[in-house]
C-alpha cells in the first residue's frame, strides 16, 4: 500500500520548528529555513504558473549554491519531478537529458546558460537563467504557493542520470518513498545529525551522495548545510575551520587533496 506523500514536506516540517535557523550557507551569505521555505514556495508559485502539472520533468543545472535547494524543493513541492543535471554539460549533452527525460524546462546557472540555452532549444525546452540580480526578481514576482502537492511513495521524484560508460547515461527513477527512506536512514544511523549540526557541502548536489547525504538529510534534520560550489581543499579547510563543521562527508579525491 502506498502512502500520500512528498520528499519536500520534510521541508516544510522542519521550517514549523527551526524557522529561524540558518538552513544553508555559501561563505558568508546565510539562509534561514523560513527563507529557504518562502523561496521554493515562489519557485513553486512560478512553476504553476506556467503550466506545470503533477510529474512534469523539471532540469537543474547548477553548482552548489543556495539555488540548487530553493529550486529543488521548489519543484518538488509543485510536484514536479527533479532531473538534476552536471554543469559542465554541453549542448549536446544537455538537449539529450532533457529530450530522455522529456523535461520542457531548465534552471541554469549564469556561468553555464548558453550551453544549457543551446541543448534547451535543441529539445525543446525552455530555459530559466539563475544569478543573483534577475532571478530573485523573479522570484519576487511569482506568486508563492505554500502547498506541498500530494504525491504517492511510488510516484517519481528525482530521475538522476547514470555516467554512460557502457552507452548513452540512462536516467534511474528515484521516487519520494525511495528517497524518505534513504534520508531517514542517512540521518538516523550514518550521520546521526541534528539541528545544532554544520554539514560540509562539498559533494556535487547533482549526484545521489551530496544529494541524499548532504541536502535531504540537512534539512530532514534542521541542520546547516555549508556549500562550497566547486571543492578546493584550502577553501574546505576555511569553510570547516569557519563555520565549525561537524560533519564533514567527501570522496577518497577529496581527503588525498585535503592531506596534501
Amino acid at each position: 500500500m502506498s502512502g500520500v506523500t512528498n520528499l519536500a514536506r520534510n521541508l516544510t516540517d522542519t521550517t514549523r520548528t527551526q524557522a529561524g535557523r540558518v538552513a544553508v550557507r555559501v561563505d558568508n551569505a546565510a539562509m534561514t529555513y523560513r527563507a529557504l521555505d518562502e523561496a521554493s514556495a515562489r519557485v513553486a508559485g512560478l512553476l504553476h504558473e506556467r503550466g506545470l502539472k503533477p510529474g512534469d520533468r523539471v532540469g537543474i543545472m547548477m553548482p552548489n549554491v543556495a539555488e540548487v535547494p530553493v529550486v529543488y524543493y521548489g519543484v518538488l513541492r509543485a510536484g514536479g519531478v527533479v532531473v538534476p543535471m552536471n554543469p559542465l554539460l554541453k549542448a549536446r549533452e544537455v538537449a539529450y537529458y532533457l529530450g530522455d527525460s522529456g523535461a520542457g524546462l531548465i534552471f541554469a546557472w549564469h556561468a553555464f546558460a548558453d550551453q544549457a540555452r543551446a541543448g534547451a532549444e535543441q529539445a525543446g525546452a525552455e530555459s530559466i537563467v539563475v544569478d543573483g540580480v534577475s532571478f530573485p526578481d523573479l522570484l519576487a514576482s511569482a506568486d508563492p504557493d505554500d502547498k506541498v502537492a500530494d504525491r504517492d511513495d511510488e510516484d517519481t521524484a528525482v530521475i538522476l542520470y547514470t555516467s554512460g560508460t557502457t552507452g548513452h547515461p540512462k536516467g534511474a527513477e528515484l521516487t519520494h518513498g525511495n528517497l524518505l527512506s534513504n534520508t531517514e536512514v542517512a540521518r538516523a544511523d550514518i550521520v546521526r545529525a541534528g539541528p545544532d549540526d554544520v554539514i560540509f557541502g562539498g559533494l556535487p548536489l547533482f549526484h545521489v551522495f551530496g544529494q541524499t547525504v548532504a541536502l535531504n538529510v540537512a534539512v530532514a534534520s534542521g541542520a546547516c548545510l555549508t556549500l562550497l560550489p566547486r571543492f578546493d581543499p584550502e577553501h574546505a579547510l576555511r569553510i570547516i575551520a569557519g563555520h565549525r563543521v561537524t560533519v564533514f562527508e567527501g570522496v577518497p579525491t577529496m581527503y588525498v587533496a585535503l592531506l596534501h
